[in-house]
């Protein structure tokens, strides 16, 4: 446990080994901690509320999700279209309509789908899929939440429900629930990625992105099918970072690609979502 309040930063600074901390996390692996500013506290109850909560084994979506469906419609601003090449507008000429649903949703994730002229239903984390596929969306997508994915079977169990019912983007929680329904597995990572400077390369045409992650589970690609395409990999430690199964219209990310604040080098794949839903839907 790492413990850090007012009262001990008012002293000198001896009095926390910043180096001695940064020894411990990277020898011993990512730790509770806590960081208070109320000097009523003692370090005993510090200690009391460190230990009093964990992120294994519990389901964080349920505390974070929405209670219930609504429509999502603002968009991101005209300072954004620096990645979109007209298209835009092009998109405008189709109906798309999108269920996304919420494991803890990004709002910036959602404005940038309504900018390429997606209509959106924001559902709750435990929305049967039964009734997702009621609506009839173009498109399913499953976003960013926190906790481990192994926790939240039902969130799994509706992804496999709708897997080839529709398009599917996975982002971050999405992808490692995406990678389980498809029968791989997903770890708990040693240290985790967090921070907006992650180099990704994308493995169809090399390119490499700087990326915002924030997440301590992986999918195994390894534990996968050989039919499930890994698209991109972390440059710093080589984990999974994306994941394509085009036989079920299927497209996934680990990390944030609407990156706000932060780089936006991913943002194009908003538009190949788009593209993958209006091809879709033209030939159905």
């Amino acid at each position: 446990m790492i413990i850090a309040s007012a009262r001990s930063l008012d002293h000198e600074k001896d009095d926390m080994d910043m180096r001695a901390i940064t020894h411990r996390l990277r020898e011993e692996d990512s730790l509770i901690g806590v960081l208070s500013t109320e000097q009523s506290k003692s370090d005993k109850k510090l200690l009391e509320m460190s230990q009093s909560w964990d992120i294994v084994g519990v389901d964080l979506i349920s505390g974070v999700t929405c209670e219930s469906p609504y429509e999502w419609v603002d968009k991101t601003g005209d300072d954004w279209d620096f990645n979109s090449d007209g298209k835009h507008g092009e998109t405008y000429l189709f109906s798309i309509h999108v269920v996304a649903y919420d494991f803890g949703i990004k709002q910036n994730i959602l404005r940038r789908l309504a900018s390429f002229g997606c209509k959106i239903i924001v559902v709750p984390s435990t929305w049967p899929a039964s009734e997702t596929l009621r609506i009839k969306p173009d498109g399913i997508l499953f976003n960013n939440g926190p906790g481990d994915p192994s926790i939240v079977p039902y969130a799994v169990e509706t992804v496999k429900e709708l897997l080839g019912k529709a398009p599917i983007f996975g982002i971050c929680m999405g992808h490692q629930l995406l990678g389980q329904a498809l029968g791989g597995k997903t770890f708990k990572m040693k240290f985790g990625h967090h921070g907006g400077n992650h180099p990704v390369r994308n493995l169809r045409n090399g390119r490499v992105e700087i990326s915002s992650q924030n997440h301590i589970y992986a999918v195994d690609p390894a534990s996968l099918p050989n039919a499930i395409e890994a698209t991109h990999i972390n440059l710093n430690d080589e984990t999974c970072a994306g994941l394509a199964f085009p036989a079920l219209n299927i497209m996934s990310l680990q990390y944030h690609p609407e990156a706000s604040p932060g780089p936006h080098d991913s943002d194009s794949v908003f538009w190949d979502f788009v593209d993958l839903m209006k091809r879709v839907k033209e030939t159905a």
